[in-house]
C-alpha cells in the first residue's frame, strides 16, 4: 500500500528527478525540448504552495501527487511515479481513492495530460472520458451521474 506525505524543500531534487524521469520524453515529443530550469521553478512553486505530496511505497519515495479540491470538481494536476515503480498498482490505487472521495463529495475528477502520454490508457480503464483535446493535450473527466 502507498502513503503520502507533504513535500518540503528537502524533496526538491527528488521531485525534479521524478518529473524528468517520467515526463522528459513526452515533453520533448510535444515541444521539442525539456527545460530543466523551468522544471526546477515549477517544483519550487508547488512546494511553496504546499500543492505537492510525495508518494511512498514500501518505505521508498517513488513519485509525486498534486491534487486541488475546488468547489465544483477535484483536479488531478500531477501524478508521476518513477518508471522503476510503475505497473505495480500504485497509480491505480491512488486514482481509485480519489474517485471514491469525488463520488462521496458528488464532484467530478478532472485532469489533463500530454496527448502523447500512454497514461491515458490507465485513466480510460478507470472510467475517465475525454472532455476535449488540443494538439498538445487531452482533457479528461470522471463523472458519477
Amino acid at each position: 500500500m502507498f502513503s503520502l506525505r507533504q513535500a518540503t524543500t528537502a524533496d526538491a531534487e527528488f521531485l525534479c528527478r521524478v518529473v524528468e524521469a517520467t515526463m522528459r520524453r513526452y515533453v520533448e515529443q510535444t515541444w521539442g525540448s525539456f527545460n530543466e530550469e523551468l522544471n526546477r521553478k515549477n517544483v519550487a512553486e508547488m512546494i511553496g504552495a504546499r500543492a505537492c505530496e510525495i508518494i511512498e511505497f514500501e518505505g521508498a519515495d517513488i513519485g509525486l501527487l498534486s491534487v486541488q479540491r475546488h468547489p465544483h470538481h477535484i483536479q488531478l494536476s500531477q501524478i508521476f511515479i518513477l518508471p522503476s515503480h510503475q505497473n505495480r498498482g500504485v497509480g491505480t490505487s491512488i486514482l481509485r481513492e480519489l474517485a471514491r472521495e469525488a463520488r462521496q463529495a458528488g464532484k467530478p475528477v478532472k485532469l489533463r495530460l500530454l496527448a502523447v502520454n500512454p497514461a491515458r490508457r490507465l485513466y480510460e480503464r478507470e472510467g475517465f472520458r475525454v472532455a476535449s483535446t488540443t494538439p498538445e493535450r487531452v482533457y479528461m473527466e470522471l463523472r458519477f451521474s
